[in-house]
């Protein structure tokens, strides 16, 4: 008995051995391209759907349709509850890969604020795209997008961001996470 719980001791300690962080500049070179791909992604995203958008609005008002306004509502609303289910497969696939990652012990507690500040915007998706679902005109849309947890969660996705860049800046390295974005472009 006592040989068996020395082998599951020993096993345990080369699982815990397996898990060890990666070395820091392993680690920033690692996020800085999962961050970038992720940003591409995501702009990307953005930019056809303010488009999309864009293209649609300005095809009905010169159609000059009589229902305009409702047809304007129904596109929007289409678009963007699109929009979010093709931004929550994006994020979802940026989870997956940063949580591939082990950040050294230094940056840590910052990794995870930061993991946890996506996680939380990625939760929030499903319930900013049934409110807009339901949306009932222009403003309707615009109000529940305001109010959601997507909106608010960007603010601290922000601010964990730029924590863990400074974070890892301390450490000696250079990190490019695109903390603050511009639109496509600029």
């Amino acid at each position: 008995m006592r040989r068996g719980s020395i082998l599951v001791l020993a096993a345990l300690l080369v699982a815990a051995g397996c898990s060890s962080s990666m070395p820091i500049d392993e680690y920033s070179a690692e996020l800085s391209q999962i961050a970038e791909d992720y940003v591409v992604e995501s702009q990307d995203l953005s930019y056809d759907y303010q488009s999309s958008v864009e293209d649609g609005v300005r095809e009905i008002v010169e159609a000059g349709q009589d229902d305009a306004a409702e047809s304007a509502v129904e596109l929007v609303r289409t678009e963007t509850v699109q929009y979010f289910a093709m931004l929550s497969d994006a994020m979802g696939r940026y989870l997956d890969r940063l949580d591939e990652l082990s950040p050294p012990g230094e940056v840590s507690a910052e990794h995870d604020a930061y993991v946890a500040a996506v996680r939380n915007v990625y939760g929030s998706i499903p319930d900013a795209r049934d409110t807009v679902a339901d949306a009932s005109s222009l403003e309707d849309v615009q109000l529940s997008l305001t109010a959601s947890g997507f909106a608010d969660g960007q603010l601290r996705w922000t601010t964990t961001c730029v924590s863990l860049e400074e974070a890892i800046m301390e450490q000696g390295q250079d990190v490019t996470l695109r903390c603050i974005r511009s639109t496509p472009g600029q």
